[in-house]
């Protein structure tokens, strides 16, 4: 049985944590960035009143993005520095399901899982309608998309996507200044600046882990691959080649069978019965349900600020 390498974006919620390794073993799990913030401000921020929330919220950021090891240390460092109580919170969430720098698995640079939040947000108008309209509903809008997308791709031309086209015509303009050394093999010295970094070609590794991160070549890489008079392309991910992206919105959404169309059109298959339980009276929840991070925001009756309340108020009203 051949067990394949999935990565999972969740909220940490304990339960996901112990399934995920269970049910998949030898698969990656990613901590959503945006989840992490909120339990950091939750947790530890409220402890220290008088701290720039949005500042520390900002290093935790940084530490969770940059690609260097010492960069990370760094940040983490200043935090427990200025707010010791930080460090408990931070030993409770493993770097390596959350920072670049120590993810073991290949997340093409994605860090949260804001996708969930747009699908939400798409087919907000069509979850008012009974299940049948519903995905009939996105169906159309799923169709429409990709529809669009497909017309859009045949006149595109380049070996990748659009954006990623730019993202590696930058890096290779940048690797014309680099001086490059090659060691041994596929292994070269790159110098930028008055740094120096490994690159390996065989293995598409730089040890500014930009190459890992992202899956596209980076500055360093493209100047030991035109040292070598080869094609950036040939080392950049299949997925962001032009052939995938077409391939994405090739296929075609048909329509829901109804008792119209002939016998024939219905698949064979399990038959879904409505549910047996009853609707609760009232109105639909309009607003989507909030994460176990998220919480109300009141807003102060006397001086009609957020964070705080009546009773709690030191601002000075005139």
């Amino acid at each position: 049985m051949i067990f394949r390498s999935y990565i999972f974006f969740s909220d940490r919620h304990p339960g996901l944590i112990k399934a995920i390794q269970t049910v998949f073993p030898g698969s990656h799990h990613s901590y959503c960035l945006r989840h992490l913030v909120d339990n950091f401000v939750k947790q530890v921020l409220r402890r220290y009143p008088l701290h720039n929330k949005k500042y520390w919220s900002s290093v935790l950021k940084k530490a969770a993005y940059t690609p260097s090891r010492h960069e990370f240390s760094q940040h983490i460092k200043s935090i427990i520095d200025s707010m010791p109580l930080a460090q408990e919170f931070l030993v409770s969430v493993p770097s390596e399901n959350w920072a670049n720098s120590m993810f073991v698995g290949e997340r093409w640079g994605v860090i949260n899982n804001n996708i969930v939040e747009s699908w939400n947000n798409w087919v907000k108008q069509a979850r008012y309608l009974p299940i049948v309209g519903m995905i009939d509903n996105i169906r159309i809008q799923i169709m429409t998309t990709m529809h669009k997308r497909r017309e859009k791709t045949m006149a595109m031309i380049g070996e990748l996507s659009p954006r990623k086209e730019k993202e590696v015509s930058i890096a290779y303009g940048q690797s014309r200044s680099l001086k490059v050394h090659k060691s041994c093999g596929a292994l070269f010295e790159v110098i930028d600046g008055d740094k120096s970094f490994s690159v390996d070609l065989n293995s598409c590794r730089c040890s500014c882990r930009y190459w890992q991160m992202y899956r596209l070549s980076c500055k360093h890489a493209c100047s030991c691959i035109e040292s070598k008079s080869l094609s950036v392309y040939q080392f950049c991910d299949g997925y962001f080649k032009m052939n995938m992206y077409r391939q994405a919105y090739k296929g075609i959404i048909n329509p829901i069978p109804t008792n119209d169309m002939s016998e024939g059109y219905l698949n064979d298959g399990p038959t879904i019965y409505a549910p047996t339980t009853l609707s609760q009276p009232g109105r639909r929840r309009s607003k989507r349900i909030p994460s176990q991070v998220e919480q109300r925001v009141t807003t102060c009756g006397r001086c009609h600020g957020r964070g705080h309340n009546r009773r709690t108020c030191k601002e000075p009203v005139p």
